[in-house]
């Protein structure tokens, strides 16, 4: 392909299109809390991948790698077809299928810009309602994904299709809902290290990590803190001026890696460029795919 023409094609015979340097606006200010605050980033020019990436371009990196087993989506008769995105991927498969095509996932920085352009747009096709005709979620009638190609009027200003909708896609970005506080406005390549996010009412901080009756003290349903190291379903964590240890259990605490694009089974809501969603990085979703 002709890069001065914006397009080219990389390892996998994807089509890749060519983003611009420069600003755009990112995030909402009337968006959830962790879109906001709206702000303006400058990003050098990136490639990303004109369409999410397909059952049959992972097929063949399957093949060539066996590196990984087949996704849970291989065996449902709904998500197979060659032109379908792959789904149920957890983040280290696309991080590793990127690598194998020579290219990386996007931050979450140049996935919104990509999907919203510089006129800090609602949705990539505009401003106008989510439509069958652009966009795949919870209010179409298929109960599932479209071929990667279909839908041509949910294109972005640069040319990428179903940047919302279809399938969630893992970015490179570690999730943190408090991240555009601080971020750089320029080239932001999200958290440096992954965070602890403590999700039920509190839970105690233990001094060593197999627990016992000698804690440090309490965190808070909603604090964050900055992981330092894991041993199966412990967390070693920076607390206060101290190293404690916290159980990973359920609705206790999540890492996440950040998802953009919304799924087919999710709401509206989910649609929106600046909307974000985090999931654990092993968590696997007929939603979840990647670009």
């Amino acid at each position: 392909m002709n890069e001065e023409s914006g397009e080219r094609e990389s390892r996998d015979g994807a089509l890749m299109v060519s983003v611009p340097s420069g600003e755009f606006l990112m995030g909402s200010d009337l968006g959830d809390h962790d879109e906001q605050p709206q702000r303006r980033v400058t990003l050098s020019r990136f490639w990303i991948d004109k369409l999410q990436v397909t059952n049959g371009q992972y097929r063949r990196f399957l093949e060539e790698t066996k590196a990984y087993a087949p996704p849970p989506s291989f065996a449902k008769d709904d998500f197979v077809g060659p032109r379908q995105p792959v789904v149920s991927v957890a983040w280290e498969e696309a991080e590793a299928y990127c690598r194998w095509a020579g290219k990386r996932l996007p931050t979450e920085a140049e996935w919104e810009k990509a999907a919203r352009s510089a006129d800090g747009r609602k949705y990539p096709w505009g401003e106008g309602d989510p439509l069958p005709e652009v966009a795949q979620y919870s209010g179409g009638e298929e109960r599932r994904t479209l071929p990667a190609d279909a839908l041509p009027g949910s294109a972005s200003p640069y040319g990428c299709l179903q940047m919302a909708g279809n399938a969630y896609e893992w970015v490179n970005d570690w999730f943190d809902a408090f991240y555009y506080r601080s971020a750089p406005d320029e080239d932001p390549g999200g958290p440096l290290s992954p965070t602890f996010e403590v999700a039920v009412a509190r839970i105690s901080v233990f001094a060593v990590p197999g627990g016992g009756s000698l804690t440090l003290g309490e965190v808070k349903r909603g604090e964050r803190f900055e992981i330092l190291g894991r041993d199966k379903d412990i967390y070693k964590i920076r607390f206060g001026d101290a190293e404690g240890w916290l159980p990973r259990r359920g609705g206790y605490a999540w890492t996440a890696k950040v998802a953009r694009g919304c799924g087919w089974d999710y709401i509206e809501d989910g649609l929106r460029c600046s909307a974000r969603e985090g999931f654990e990085p092993w968590y696997k979703n007929l939603n979840l795919g990647f670009r």
